[in-house]
């Protein structure tokens, strides 16, 4: 049963977030997201963390730390000063910077910036537990786990469950009634 309380603040957090996401949703002339804009994309994934349950195996020992991924060179780290001094639950967060062909299965949740050549780190992730998070148009549809979207200068996103990174977790249901659209 879900907590009206906790129902109410996950609604506030995603209706903050989603009110934030009109004034950074802008671009630089170079087609690269504004540092506003990965600042905002940073709270989403501190937020799908949070409402994101991985099983125990999922962690080398009870102390370890949930790590959220960043696959491209251009994805400022300021995703990392957000998001390193965060904790979900009893474990910290702890932001690692992926380069294409290292190995990432240490990882629980990978943010793939969209100018990158995703499509074979997807094929690559295909067997493992990492959830991924991207902003390319067909995200969702070539088997990206959770794909932001910029709809009236508002962010939302579309949750893929047939997903290869959510076998074994546990999807908060207020995530998905947040979600502009379930793939299942």
């Amino acid at each position: 049963m879900i907590n009206k309380t906790a129902s109410a603040m996950l609604v506030l957090v995603f209706l903050g977030l989603y009110l934030m996401s009109g004034q950074g949703a802008a671009q630089d002339w170079t087609g690269r997201l504004s540092v506003s804009e990965y600042k905002l994309r940073a709270a989403y994934l501190y937020n799908f963390s949070k409402f994101i349950r991985w099983p125990e195996s999922a962690f080398e020992s009870k102390d370890a730390a949930l790590v959220i991924g960043l696959l491209g060179e251009d994805v400022p780290m300021e995703i990392g000063e957000l998001l390193n001094s965060k904790r979900i639950g009893s474990r910290p967060i702890e932001v690692r910077q992926y380069r294409t062909g290292e190995s990432m299965d240490d990882c629980h949740l990978l943010y793939l910036e969209s100018s990158r050549n995703w499509m074979p780190v997807l094929r690559t992730l295909k067997s493992s537990r990492v959830i991924t998070v991207g902003d390319a148009p067909s995200f969702a549809d070539d088997g990206g786990a959770i794909q932001l979207v910029t709809i009236r200068q508002r962010l939302r996103f579309i949750i893929n469950l047939k997903a290869p990174g959510f076998t074994g977790v546990e999807l908060d249901s207020r995530l998905l009634s947040l979600a502009l659209e379930i793939k299942k």
